[in-house]
């Protein structure tokens, strides 16, 4: 179950010419559906998370979009259900961190949610060896009067090189970007630590196309592949 969870991703221009770019990030455009296949350690299929993009706004200089995001299981359960931001401008694309975290631990419960807002920032130039901010994220739920916490902390990004990906959804140029991850699930007085390493496959002008986690032990934890993406 935690691990289906975490598998669940910029050089200064002209406003102008930020726009032009930002409009062919997945992320931007407007009314769009974009299915990420979940993959265990094995590379099965478990589930599928599908993101919605809203409405596409300029807000001081940026283009900001609005997202929702609900994990499935391959039984059709669903595990989760989320929303956030995307924002967009001279200095890249920032991806709300959110997307890689359900804010809905329980299906079919009522869930009160309150957490920080914490974006991944992947530069508008990237090139190998270059280091990328890190970011953290916290949140707090109450189920049914049971409280939980969740924090996670991701470190060390750092563009390892380049790969051409191909997907039933299409083909793209990709940077590859590793980092370390640090998970914690606090609930009834305990601490359930998570420590794994994670690479992701970042096209420019795209978004984030596929991703695979190892744990601290090496074993393959699993992934997400974009494999669907209705304009």
């Amino acid at each position: 179950m935690l691990r289906f969870w975490i598998t669940a991703t910029f050089l200064c221009v002209t406003l102008a010419a930020a726009a032009q770019d930002c409009k062919n990030y997945y992320y931007m455009l407007s009314h769009s559906e974009v299915e990420m296949s979940i993959i265990d350690g094995k590379g099965g299929p478990v589930g599928k998370q599908l993101i919605k993009i809203g409405d596409v706004k300029n807000e001081g200089g940026e283009m900001v979009s609005d997202f929702t995001s609900t994990l499935t299981m391959k039984d059709g359960k669903v595990m989760g259900q989320g929303k956030g931001k995307f924002k967009c401008g001279g200095a890249g694309i920032s991806v709300d961190i959110k997307m890689m975290m359900p804010s809905s631990p329980m299906a079919g419960q009522q869930a009160t949610m309150k957490g920080s807002d914490a974006f991944l920032v992947y530069p508008s130039s990237l090139s190998t060896g270059q280091t990328l901010p890190d970011a953290s994220f916290t949140m707090d739920t109450e189920t049914n009067g049971m409280k939980m916490s969740m924090k996670y902390k991701v470190t060390g990004r750092t563009v390892a090189g380049k790969e051409k990906i191909t997907t039933s959804a299409g083909s793209w140029d990709c940077y590859r970007i590793t980092f370390k991850a640090d998970f914690i699930m606090s609930m009834m007085g305990k601490d359930i630590p998570v420590e794994f390493t994670g690479t992701e496959w970042f096209s420019p002008g795209f978004g984030v196309v596929k991703t695979e986690s190892v744990g601290k032990k090496g074993e393959k934890m699993g992934g997400t592949l974009i494999t669907k993406l209705v304009k």
